[in-house]
């Protein structure tokens, strides 16, 4: 069997290293845009002579066609992927194109569903590989690999684990395209879009419980640099906190304990308390005693990030 892969994030690199010790990959290709992260992988597969085939998004359709004549892959396998496959190319290999989702499908469809798991508490996410249909993240699944959310995991981290785990279903996927199995169509009714994370989406609401900003906080480190809030006026990005078992009478956003170079406590809805272990300015990053140390007294209100282009930082 002979595969050909397309990629274009470091999430699918791990992978694409063992299907290209496994001798199984007929050949690669990479988006032309410029993007950073399939700028390196590019850089590496010339240097361990497999130059990528470049694909630019005007002429999907013709160049993907003209690559699959050559290469004549068995599948396509695409290991993350900024645009739409052309519905009229996805049948041309014997086993279609395979698309490498890296949560749980149904339930978790969309470009950043990383985010999304971690902001909504999951136990789990996974690494999916399902068949491509004309939709987004449509098609029967092939192989699912759940992949444990830590309590403590960040964006950063589940990624890093996904990239690994992706290597395991890929080998799994292998002997599934092997012995032709048909897939386990998803479930419509189960099936939810979840959009790219706007700017409301990563802003702090003190409102809410401490966990849930907790898990926020999580979601947006390191890929967002922290979720958003505003100190005296200016964006603070918060990368760490811990919910603390203190309750408190004071309104949401309010620094209930300030103690310099060793705490920051913060209130939240129900009143709740978070601890800020660190945090972003303009300045740099700081810690939340390093914070007390500067000056953030007891009675300050951290407030919500306002919405306007003046006030808020470019989201990554």
């Amino acid at each position: 069997m002979r595969v050909a892969v397309i990629i274009s994030s470091l999430l699918g690199w791990p992978l694409l290293q063992d299907l290209l010790a496994q001798g199984v990959v007929a050949g690669v290709a990479l988006p032309a845009s410029g993007r950073e992260e399939a700028e390196q992988i590019g850089q590496w597969l010339t240097q361990a002579g497999h130059p990528p085939r470049r694909l630019t998004r005007a002429g999907l359709a013709d160049e993907l066609t003209s690559w699959l004549a050559a290469l004549q892959p068995t599948a396509v396998l695409v290991l993350t992927f900024p645009w739409r496959i052309p519905a009229a190319v996805l049948g041309l290999p014997p086993q279609g194109f395979v698309n490498f989702h890296f949560a749980a499908l149904p339930g978790y469809r969309g470009p950043e569903p990383t985010f999304w798991q971690l902001r909504n508490g999951e136990a789990a996410g996974a690494v999916t590989a399902h068949r491509m249909a004309a939709d987004f993240d449509t098609g029967p699944v092939l192989v699912a690999t759940p992949v444990p959310i830590g309590p403590h995991d960040t964006h950063g981290l589940h990624r890093a684990q996904l990239a690994l785990a992706a290597v395991g279903t890929g080998r799994e996927l292998l002997e599934a395209l092997r012995t032709g199995a048909p897939g386990q169509a998803q479930d419509e009714a189960a099936a939810r879009y979840w959009p790219r994370p706007a700017l409301p989406d990563l802003c702090i609401d003190w409102q809410e419980p401490a966990e849930a900003v907790a898990r926020l906080v999580r979601a947006a480190n390191p890929w967002n640099r922290g979720a958003l809030a505003a100190l005296r006026g200016q964006p603070l990005r918060v990368l760490s906190a811990t919910p603390r078992p203190e309750t408190t009478a004071a309104a949401p956003g309010t620094v209930v304990l300030a103690l310099p170079g060793q705490a920051l406590l913060v209130a939240c809805g129900a009143g709740q308390v978070l601890q800020l272990d660190m945090v972003a300015l303009d300045e740099g990053f700081f810690t939340g005693g390093q914070l007390a140390n500067l000056g953030v007294q007891p009675g300050e209100v951290l407030s919500a990030l306002a919405a306007t282009p003046a006030a808020a930082p470019q989201l990554r």
